[in-house]
């Protein structure tokens, strides 16, 4: 059997559509678990209703704590072989189950997404699965930290845990949860743990997961808290890898992943307008980050900077100018909403 996790909170508008496509799945030996995290829309009563219709479905509510924790609650009260995490916008291909049930003997299936559902795989000829099994895991375990394909033209994400089937044996054995105290990169976490206690994965290049792009999205909006949040998964992904041993290995890409989250704390943080620092807490929050070890330790790779964007702003960075980084991060703030979400 295969335990779908549908975390569900305000989505009344897509909600519908979405357990649609579950339930039209042409293998029919799944359970889902629909959690709503204390929505104030219609959407429990839309979750209620099909709870009714289909016995497969279960229902489960709790006060809102977040996507973290709803995805957990459905770990904890799930029964299948495997698990496949679904939200609640998006949709997923009638085969994917099907897709996952006559999977082999890997512990982790990584599947395609498309940002259409007229691309997704409705059966037919499709390309051979590639297998990684545990010397090449390490190809797979560095894409979580710096996001490359996995095939020439692929689709498949390490970003996220849609598009994915887990065993629940591994989940099981190791505990492994969301992380609920971190709200940005906790997918990242939790794939990077997983794979880390895999023995093999399959990637199976059929687009067979439907994302719908939002322009609300969370991964690129304001956030006080984000130095923070950054510091904290940073310090989580070394103690798993090194407890792995895999942090020498994958060295250089964690300190790239570093740079990526301590840009990302300068735009979207510190130095956004919304935020409304005054130039003493913004100082005070860079002295923090330049302090870090794990951040000076990726400062000094001059190969993790990247693009030459990104290295005029980690250089101004690294000198202290302040202005420089304010107006580089308000440049660049606007160009990413414009660019993604098409805002002025």
């Amino acid at each position: 059997m295969i335990s779908v996790i549908i975390p569900v909170y305000n989505a009344e508008a897509y909600l519908a559509c979405c357990l649609d496509a579950v339930l039209r799945s042409a293998h029919a030996d799944f359970e889902l678990l629909l959690v709503n995290d204390g929505s104030t829309d219609r959407s429990l009563e839309i979750c209620a209703e099909y709870a009714r219709r289909d016995s497969r479905v279960r229902l489960f509510t709790q006060e809102n704590q977040g996507v973290s924790a709803a995805r957990n609650r459905g770990l904890a009260e799930c029964a299948g072989e495997w698990v496949v995490f679904v939200d609640a916008d998006d949709a997923i291909s009638p085969d994917f189950l099907g897709l996952v049930a006559q999977a082999g003997g890997q512990d982790l299936l990584l599947f395609d997404f498309s940002e259409t559902e007229e691309a997704l795989f409705q059966g037919g000829p499709a390309p051979e699965t590639i297998v990684y099994d545990r010397e090449r895991l390490p190809e797979v375990l560095c894409r979580v930290l710096v996001p490359r394909p996995l095939a020439a033209g692929g689709r498949a994400s390490l970003l996220s845990p849609c598009a994915k089937a887990y065993k629940r044996s591994v989940i099981s054995r190791y505990g492994l949860r969301f992380d609920t105290e971190i709200f940005h990169g906790e997918d990242r976490l939790f794939n990077l743990e997983y794979l880390l206690r895999a023995e093999s994965c399959a990637y199976c290049p059929h687009p067979v997961y439907f994302y719908r792009t939002r322009g609300d999205s969370a991964s690129h909006r304001f956030s006080p808290e984000l130095a923070r949040n950054h510091a904290r998964l940073l310090e989580r992904m070394k103690s798993a890898l090194e407890k792995g041993r895999m942090l020498a290995p994958l060295r250089r890409y964690y300190d790239s992943y570093a740079l990526d989250n301590l840009t990302s704390a300068l735009i979207w943080g510190i130095f956004h307008p919304r935020g409304g620092w005054t130039d003493r807490e913004k100082r005070a929050a860079c002295r923090a980050i330049r302090e870090n070890a794990l951040y000076r330790q990726a400062l000094a790779d001059r190969r993790a900077w990247g693009r030459p964007a990104r290295r005029i702003l980690l250089f101004c960075f690294r000198r202290g100018w302040y202005p420089a980084v304010s107006a580089i991060c308000g440049l660049s703030g606007r160009f990413l909403e414009r660019r993604m979400f098409g805002q002025a």
